[in-house]
């Protein structure tokens, strides 16, 4: 079991792999890797004009709109629009053209390589109340909006303040709206590791 509890101030801030913009990049596995070698990579990044997303072959990347109202992602042979707290998978390598359509958005982002990981479910919470977080092999959980407390098994309390990011494995929580306002969000995402699925 491990927890990792990563503040918004510790995110670096670095280009795009494209050039075309700026992202936040707040986790890396394994330690050590790149961006080019990953198993798991969780950034955020606004996006203030149309673009092509950057390509990151053998991944899948989960999307969330969390900021700012619609953001049309172009595959060329398809389209889908991404509104807000509704994540959206994809295959990164497909690298498509994002084009806010109401202004500057920012999108919350995880990839996976499908290797090591596979995306087996994503929720967006929102307070008041309790939410229980069953253990798995990795879950993400991100705090969007609001302050959040997580109460954990082997660390007792963590509080989360906006756009903290905590990583559990195999690790069971309970996550809470610390002000018990109703306009606390949360991501909870969860990967399974593909060595464990393929030996099912």
């Amino acid at each position: 079991m491990a927890i990792e509890h990563l503040a918004r101030a510790t995110y670096a801030t670095l280009p795009w792999k494209n050039g075309r913009g700026e992202t936040d990049e707040i986790y890396l596995l394994p330690q050590g890797g790149s961006r080019e070698d990953f198993e798991v990579r969780i950034s955020s990044a606004p996006i203030i004009e149309d673009g092509a997303f950057s390509s990151f072959p053998g991944a899948e990347r989960v999307i969330t709109l969390i900021e700012g109202e619609e953001l049309d992602l172009d595959f060329g042979d398809s389209r889908h629009r991404l509104l807000p707290f509704a994540p959206f998978r994809f295959d990164t390598g497909l690298a498509p053209t994002g084009r806010p359509v109401k202004g500057a958005v920012r999108v919350f982002n995880v990839m996976a390589s499908r290797q090591c990981w596979h995306h087996a479910a994503q929720r967006v919470l929102a307070g008041p109340g309790s939410h229980e977080i069953p253990p798995d092999d990795l879950v993400v959980v991100f705090s969007v909006s609001g302050s959040w407390s997580l109460d954990t098994t082997t660390r007792g309390a963590l509080r989360l303040a906006e756009r903290d990011t905590v990583i559990l494995r195999e690790e069971a929580a309970a996550l809470r709206a610390s002000d018990g306002g109703r306009k606390a969000r949360a991501l909870v995402l969860r990967l399974r590791s593909a060595v464990a699925l393929q030996g099912l």
